[in-house]
């Protein structure tokens, strides 16, 4: 058993920053839609806000993975955590809580942030972590994402409710400022640097042909973006609706996503310890496994049927993504793995504002069953369906021919060569 990543200075620190950050962004989360229920507004307004973020990662996810692979990661973090910290900072010392533009506004230059912060930190983590310790290190990081979905809701609520929204946006600042410091404190290794640079539209397109060219990657990139629109957007849209009707409301719902949290915190730990021989079958099958949420959404004959369920879903799910962000970094050379990350976090949100527009309608005219159908089936065909795509069972392709970054060739196991 490989030893924990936790054990590396370098990768502590970068845990640590995004432990306080991660708590930070559920803060945020949870204190602008208050904010905007505060100020009289309804669903469709928080939501407009809400979509701010997701808007703002879709359009500059690309461009964030383009100018992570050119810079060093190191300071295109430390650059979006500054521009967040400016962003909330500045709205503090104005008048941002007026009205629900300028709250969508906000959100959509901390959305702004994260689409240049995450590629950075994609393409760092590899960089700082020996290869028989990214495992370790991927679910760690899944482990601090768990943690703060259930820290973070908690902590918001208490911080509003004592103190209001304004101090809750302070706080999620100083989180930035946080991993700002603790980013600062890591030593990035220098890469090689190609001799000339293409244009942004061209080493744009080199990413996506980079993924384009590992088959098991495509399909695991189309099977994420389908399953977010058709599974992930019906869960968020009527899970909240189905435990007000069936359960009484607030608390049944965050006892369901607490659930869910926790057992994915509980998931990471396990497959960060345990060795699998064919990681890509193992993945696929913990995918599988989220078609609890819409069955037991289907059958709602109790709180804890549906909490079981979730739990199910959360234990699994969280596994399959420690699993392929450790596959994708394994598989593609540094040079390409901060537009690598990019496009695999634009195909897991791209398709859901649209899932999340159309579940309402599609369930009020073909009914909830239908809908819910249709998720479970998705969830599992789609999972079963890739596993006969080349590649896919060990979540590794051998590439025949080097991937060539710039006026430098990488070869599949990462070596350089001029051209």
């Amino acid at each position: 058993m490989a030893e924990s990543a936790i054990g590396l200075r370098d990768f502590r620190f970068l845990w640590a920053g995004q432990a306080v950050s991660s708590v930070g962004d559920q803060l945020f989360t949870i204190a602008v839609s208050l904010r905007v229920i505060e100020a009289g507004g309804d669903a469709g307004d928080v939501g407009m806000v809400i979509g701010g973020r997701i808007l703002a990662t879709v359009l500059f996810a690309l461009l964030g993975g383009v100018w992570a692979d050119r810079v060093p990661r190191r300071r295109a973090m430390i650059l979006a955590d500054a521009f967040r910290l400016v962003a909330i900072t500045a709205a503090l010392a104005g008048r941002f809580d007026t009205g629900t533009l300028q709250l969508a506004a906000l959100t959509f230059l901390v959305g702004s942030g994260e689409a240049f912060f995450r590629p950075a930190f994609g393409g760092l983590v590899p960089a700082i972590v020996p290869e028989e310790r990214l495992l370790s290190a991927n679910a760690w990081r899944g482990a601090l994402d768990s943690g703060a979905a259930v820290v973070g809701p908690a902590l918001a609520g208490v911080i509003v409710a004592t103190a209001g929204t304004r101090w809750a946006f302070g706080i999620n600042a100083a989180t930035f400022l946080v991993s700002l410091v603790c980013v600062l404190l890591v030593t990035e290794p220098r890469r090689e640097r190609p001799r000339s640079r293409s244009s942004v539209v061209a080493e744009t397109k080199e990413g996506l042909a980079a993924v384009r060219r590992v088959r098991w990657v495509s399909a695991i990139l189309v099977m994420t973006a389908l399953q977010t629109m058709f599974v992930v957007a019906p869960h968020m849209v009527l899970l909240p609706v189905i435990t007000q009707e069936k359960f009484a409301g607030p608390a049944a719902y965050g006892l369901v996503i607490a659930m869910f949290s926790l057992s994915g915190l509980v998931g990471t730990i396990v497959v960060g310890r345990i060795p699998l021989k064919r990681p890509g079958t193992s993945a696929l099958v913990f995918n599988a496994l989220f078609a609890a949420v819409p069955l037991v959404l289907l059958t709602p004959f109790s709180l804890w049927w549906v909490v079981g369920g979730y739990a199910v879903a959360g234990l699994a799910m969280m596994p399959f993504n420690v699993l392929l962000q450790t596959a994708l970094q394994r598989q593609f050379p540094p040079a390409l793995l901060g537009r690598v990350t990019s496009v695999d976090w634009l195909c897991s949100l791209a398709l859901l504002p649209i899932g999340l527009a159309v579940v309402g309608p599609l369930a009020d005219a073909l009914g909830r069953t239908t809908v819910l159908v249709v998720a479970a089936v998705v969830q599992l065909g789609a999972s079963a369906a890739v596993l006969a795509v080349p590649g896919m069972r060990a979540f590794h392709q051998d590439q025949e021919e080097p991937t060539a970054v710039g006026n430098t060739e990488v070869a599949e196991d990462g070596s350089r060569t001029s051209s």
